[in-house]
């Protein structure tokens, strides 16, 4: 049997007995045992959040103005900077029309992906000699 049934079964005992003073007493506890159960609840809630938010930021790394996250040597991303930043939303950022740009959906920021095996094409550049 739970508290609050126990002094839902004495409130009854009181009532039947003629105890008005003693019975709104026992409605007072229970209404603050409710209290403090909804207050339990929001609590863990919260609890759980920040538990959430803390692994997130374990596991986050920071590149080419995105956070992507790594767990067991694998990479998933990328994520907001401004919205991580800012307000602690992991946003994932998605492709735009342009695969190396992408953008995010709360905030509209941009980024560019830049790819660790990419190289810019060699371009030949003549001397300002060659120009008159």
């Amino acid at each position: 049997m739970t508290i609050f049934d126990n002094l839902k079964s004495v409130a009854k005992v009181l009532q039947e007995a003629g105890k008005i003073e003693q019975y709104k007493q026992i409605l007072e506890a229970q209404e603050k045992l409710l209290e403090m159960q909804k207050i339990i609840a929001d609590l863990e809630n919260e609890n759980k959040e920040l538990r959430n938010k803390l692994e997130i930021k374990e596991n986050l790394v920071y590149e080419n103005n995105t956070y992507w996250t790594k767990r067991d040597d694998k990479k998933d991303g990328p994520y907001c900077s401004c919205c991580w930043d800012s307000e602690k939303k992991i946003i994932r950022m998605h492709p735009s029309g342009n695969p190396a740009f992408y953008y995010c959906p709360n905030c509209k920021g941009n980024s560019v992906k830049i790819d660790p095996n990419y190289r810019p094409p060699y371009v030949s550049r003549k001397s300002p000699e060659n120009y008159i």
